[in-house]
C-alpha cells in the first residue's frame, strides 16, 4: 500500500510540475477570511512547496505563513484541485514581492475537482452513524462521535466535550465506522484538521483528513457504500411518510 500511495504521488506532483511549466491560470481559495478567492497562476514546484504568482488582486492576508488555502486550476482539459498552507519564502527579496509570489506547501493529494464535488454525502436527518476514535499510539485515548458527513479527503463529526480531552491539530487517531444494519465495517487512520465548540451546546465539531498513506481506492468504495446506505434510508423514510 505506501509503494503504491508513493506512486500515486509522484504522477500527481508530476501533473502539478507540467501545470507549473506551462503557466496554469487558478482560483486560490482562502478558507480562514470569508472564503476570499483570487487569481494566481501556477509558476513552479519546488522541494519544499509550490510557488503561486498573483494574476490579479492579492487576497489581503494571503502571505501570512499557515493559512489554509484551496486551489483550483485546469490541465489539458481537466479540472484539478488541491488543498495547501501558505509558507514564507526564504528566498524571497523585494523583487520576488514586487512580482507577488506566494508559496504554499506541498499538496497531500491532487484531485479532479469534478470528482472531489461529488464524493460527498451529508447525513443530517439520519439516524445517527457513530464512529469510534482511538489513538494511533495510545489507545486509552478513545472518544465516540457521530458523524455529519464524510467525502474522498475525511468525514466531519460531533462529539461530547467531556468525551474529548487533549485533543490538538495534527493529531492521528484510528477510527471505526459502523453503518447501522451493515456487517461490515470499516477502519481508517484520520488526522485532526480542525476543531470548534458548538455555540450554546456542550458539543465539538471536528474536521478529520484520511491520511495519504491510507488507500484512497478503500475511501472511494466505502464513500459508495455509505452513499447507497444513504438512499436506502431516504427512500424507506418517503415511503413511510406517503403510508
Amino acid at each position: 500500500m505506501a509503494c503504491r500511495t508513493l506512486l500515486r504521488r509522484r504522477t500527481q506532483l508530476a501533473l502539478l510540475a507540467s501545470a507549473c511549466q506551462q503557466g496554469a491560470r487558478a482560483c486560490i481559495n482562502l478558507r480562514r477570511r470569508g472564503h476570499a478567492t483570487g487569481e494566481v497562476r501556477l509558476e513552479s514546484l519546488e522541494h519544499d512547496g509550490v510557488l503561486l504568482v498573483w494574476a490579479g488582486c492579492r487576497i489581503q492576508g494571503a502571505e501570512l505563513p499557515g493559512q489554509p488555502v484551496d486551489v483550483h486550476f485546469e490541465h489539458q482539459g481537466e479540472r484539478y484541485a488541491f488543498s495547501a498552507i501558505t509558507r514564507q519564502h526564504a528566498d524571497c527579496t523585494d523583487k520576488c514581492a514586487a512580482r507577488g509570489l506566494l508559496k504554499l506547501s506541498l499538496p497531500l493529494r491532487l484531485e479532479r475537482a469534478d470528482r472531489r464535488r461529488q464524493l460527498r454525502v451529508e447525513l443530517n436527518g439520519l439516524p445517527p452513524i457513530v464512529a469510534r476514535f482511538t489513538h494511533v499510539v495510545d489507545d486509552r485515548r478513545q472518544f465516540e462521535a457521530q458523524l455529519t458527513n464524510i467525502a474522498e479527503r475525511g468525514i466531519a463529526v460531533t462529539a461530547q466535550s467531556a468525551d474529548v480531552a487533549r485533543l490538538h491539530t495534527g493529531d492521528l487517531f484510528w477510527v471505526d465506522i459502523e453503518l447501522p444494519g451493515e456487517a461490515s465495517r470499516s477502519e481508517f487512520v484520520v488526522r485532526l484538521a480542525h476543531l470548534r465548540p458548538i455555540k450554546h451546546t456542550d458539543k465539538l465539531a471536528m474536521g478529520w483528513a484520511f491520511q495519504p498513506a491510507d488507500d484512497p481506492t478503500s475511501c472511494e468504495k466505502y464513500l459508495r457504500r455509505v452513499e447507497a446506505f444513504v438512499a436506502r434510508r431516504q427512500a424507506a423514510g418517503n415511503a413511510g411518510r406517503k403510508s
